[in-house]
């Protein structure tokens, strides 16, 4: 088999070398190759994986649904108070949001979950919290707990009837009940019956209540279902679902309490504002009825005459109406007072009071609901925060707006009891004429009369207000209780997944970066495409035949290249003139002399002659390699009269091949290949020789190969794979474009196959370069080489 090869001197070259264009073909190939590594990467990936997956703690997502109420402004006096200027703040969704996230309600999970108590179990690689019913002791706090500001561990070890704990100066045997303090908090354990104890023992984390309340503040996440309605998600993520599960819950129950406890607190100072006048009222009633009793023993009168009957019920209307206006206006005074003498600015007035003016009481409905929002708002915003401002304003207006209207609806109720008290006058005449004694009694029957029917208006109102205060309806609904979701990290399914991609991309992603920054030439198809001077030939590298001389009659793989070379030669040459053959490269280690040497030995079939020369003056190697001294060098010929025939050497082992060797350095090795000698020995070469060689320096350090190039017939550059620079391709062309060397041709040296391919150098051309059958040249080499490699190559070749 040959290379079919042009002559690039007779087609077109005014062109440049065709781009580099990405090779699909020698891409898979390279896979085919990483067939190992890639199956080991997605091991070791899939391993690690599964590792990371079974000591990762699995996070889940905890959520619960709420229903937050809104009220309606139905109110008939809603258009009252709002011409007025004062508007009632609806509820907002937002702040009940706020207030569900805020520290407080979280403290009050904590202090209501025992959270800043946590026990952890040790594995043998990591340690997992426990909570709940995996709990091996349950901690009970005795009497109020005491603020901590630092974390402690203790180290416990539990026993059937007791348990041992030490660390933070604790060292000693406790039994279970009994009492004992640790970091500032006083506790006693319980134990689990249920759970049966580590041996390797436990840990138990003591940390600050604020701190783990923060913490549960950050995780917990409250947003609105929709955009429309009152409905919002409570979510919170967790590596013990229990635990989430109960804070969420415990979360919603705090909630809901405070909301209660704000919406029952106007009703609370209501009832306790009427309980104080119904005691007062009573204890009056009471004394009145002992005055009585005490007046009709001592008087001896059982009761009233006809008269005094008949005025007593005349009487009684007019009291009736007057009492009624006079409560109105004792409630008026005592409203006003407690809201002059009240100790916080800004507090509940109690309202459904008794007090029968709407207005007022719509007023004062407002002003509590105020409150109440300011109250919220403390509690979520800074003191600086602009809702806070405009809430005091609020809250300041309304406060003057009840005092205004309370003094306004006084003078109303103190004109019909003045109304009432001049018609009452009209009974005066005839009480009067009653005797002493019995007018005495009907002045006491009358006030009791009226006290009577304001205690029991005063308990009615006192019953409303209890009624009113027990049937209070939360503000809120739970329509999902909190539920687990399932695990959000880490995800098992993306995580192998990803180990599996990221195994089968490393290996890959590696030998592109390897591509990517090798600069060395590595495939047939970069000298092809980089430049138009022909290929001649390629030889692959064996390290057990480095540097020696091929046997000429040897079938191996390397002999059988040196042919091929020799065969395209013959289609390079063209007629038989070409017998000056120069062989040359970049840099020094890319090959020239072994090309040189093993060509020659190729060169002699039949009777030719070869004869190789040694013009790499600065470092020869030709001696040393052929294991020869000869007395006589080209040097020896150039500077003195030395004949051709004494600095002719045969080479041994060769038939019809001589060798001329440097032979001593010179000082001056340019100066020496540009003397007129060189020429004559070229013609005395040519008439004896059928062949002739000449190893010179390499081109990329010294000049010495241009000063022969003219005088050649035909110049082989040697590139040697995996060594020479891909740079160097660029230096060819520039050679072969601008005329540089006559008939410049290419030979690649030493190529390297990849294990298990067959393409390029190692990519593929027909047949692998190694050992054993080769497939393509169909012949058997005899030097095939075993190792312990070897089968598995075979197998990943497979």
């Amino acid at each position: 088999m040959s290379y079919p090869v042009v002559d690039n001197e007779t087609s077109e070259n005014t062109g440049t070398a065709a781009p580099a264009q990405f090779d699909v073909k020698k891409f898979i190939f390279k896979l085919v190759g990483l067939l190992p590594w890639l199956i080991i990467s997605t091991l070791v990936s899939y391993s690690i994986a599964t590792l990371y997956l079974r000591y990762t703690a699995q996070v889940h997502k905890i959520t619960a649904q709420l229903l937050i109420k809104d009220e309606e402004e139905s109110s008939p006096d809603y258009n009252i108070i709002s011409e007025l200027g004062v508007m009632p703040g609806g509820k907002q969704v937002q702040d009940q949001i706020d207030i569900l996230q805020s520290y407080e309600i979280s403290k009050n999970v904590v202090d209501s979950l025992h959270l800043q108590f946590q026990f952890v179990a040790e594995g043998r690689i990591s340690s997992s919290p426990l909570y709940g019913s995996k709990n091996p002791a349950f901690i009970h706090i005795v009497g109020k707990d005491t603020a901590s500001y630092k974390t402690a561990s203790y180290k416990f070890q539990l026993y059937p009837d007791k348990f041992y704990i030490f660390g933070d100066g604790v060292k000693s045997y406790f039994k279970y009940g009994d009492t004992l303090e640790l970091d500032s908090h006083r506790i006693y354990l319980i134990k689990n019956e249920d759970i049966k104890p580590n041996s390797k023992g436990y840990n138990l984390i003591i940390r600050d209540t604020r701190s783990v309340a923060n913490g549960i503040k950050s995780l917990i996440e409250v947003k609105k279902s929709h955009d429309m309605g009152g409905t919002v998600e409570i979510s919170t993520v967790d590596e013990v679902p229990e635990r989430a599960m109960d804070i969420i819950n415990t979360l919603i129950n705090s909630f809901n309490t405070a909301g209660n406890i704000d919406k029952t607190m106007g009703a609370q100072k209501t009832n306790t504002f009427l309980n104080d006048k119904v005691d007062e009222v009573e204890h009056e009633l009471d004394s009145l009825e002992i005055n009585e009793s005490s007046f009709k023993r001592d008087n001896q009168i059982m009761d009233v005459s006809t008269a005094g009957a008949e005025y007593l019920g005349d009487a009684a209307s007019a009291d009736k109406s007057m009492a009624d206006e006079q409560l109105q206006i004792d409630l008026l005074d005592g409203l006003l007072s407690y809201i002059k003498n009240a100790k916080n600015t800004y507090d509940i007035i109690p309202s459904n009071n008794g007090i029968t003016d709407a207005t007022l009481e719509k007023l004062i409905s407002t002003y509590n609901e105020a409150v109440l929002s300011y109250n919220t708002e403390v509690k979520i915003g800074p003191e600086r925060d602009p809702v806070l401002t405009q809430l005091k304003n609020q809250l300041n207006n309304l406060k003057s707006d009840i005092q205004k209207n309370i003094e306004s609806v006084r003078i109303g109720f103190e004109t019909k009891f003045n109304n009432f008290n001049s018609h009452y006058r009209m009974f005066s005449d005839k009480f009067s004429t009653l005797p002493e004694k019995e007018r005495a009694l009907v002045k006491l029957k009358r006030q009791i009369s009226v006290k009577e029917q304001l205690y029991l208006f005063l308990l009615q109102k006192k019953y409303d207000a209890e009624l009113s205060l027990a049937s209070v309806v939360g503000d809120s609904r739970v329509v999902d209780t909190a539920h687990d979701m399932g695990i959000i990290k880490p995800k098992a399914s993306q995580i192998k997944m990803f180990a599996i991609v990221l195994g089968l991309l490393l290996p890959i992603v590696i030998m592109l970066l390897f591509d990517f920054f090798d600069n060395r030439i590595a495939d047939r198809k970069e000298v092809e495409i980089g430049t138009r001077a022909p290929m001649l030939g390629e030889l692959s590298y064996n390290k057990l035949q480095i540097n020696a001389i091929i046997n000429p009659q040897s079938r191996n793989v390397l002999a059988e290249q040196f042919r091929l070379i020799r065969t395209n030669l013959q289609y390079f040459i063209h007629d038989d003139k070409v017998k000056l053959i120069l062989v040359t490269s970049f840099m020094s280690g890319e090959g020239k002399s072994f090309v040189s040497l093993n060509l020659t030995g190729s060169l002699i079939t039949g009777k030719k002659k070869v004869l190789l020369i040694e013009m790499d003056l600065r470092k020869p190697k030709l001696a040393k390699y052929l294991n020869i001294n000869p007395p006589y060098g080209l040097t020896d010929y150039i500077v003195s009269d030395t004949p051709f025939e004494k600095i002719i050497t045969s080479i041994p082992g060769l038939s019809n091949a001589d060798v001329i060797t440097s032979g001593p350095i010179p000082p001056n090795p340019t100066e020496l290949i540009m003397n007129d000698k060189i020429t004559n020995l070229f013609a005395y070469a040519r008439e004896r020789y059928d062949y002739i060689i000449v190893d010179s320096s390499p081109v990329g350090l010294v000049a010495d190969a241009f000063i022969l190039g003219d005088k050649v017939d035909i110049t082989l550059f040697i590139l040697r794979h995996k060594y020479s620079y891909k740079t160097t391709i660029k230096f060819v062309e520039k050679l072969y474009t601008e005329k540089k060397f006559n008939r410049l041709g290419i030979i690649v040296n030493g190529i390297v196959a990849s294990p298990g391919l067959g393409y390029g150098y190692g990519y593929g051309y027909g047949y692998s370069y190694g050992y054993g059958y080769h497939y393509g040249s169909g012949y058997y080499v005899d030097d095939k080489k075993k190792g312990p490699g070897s089968w598995l190559s075979k197998i990943f070749r497979k």
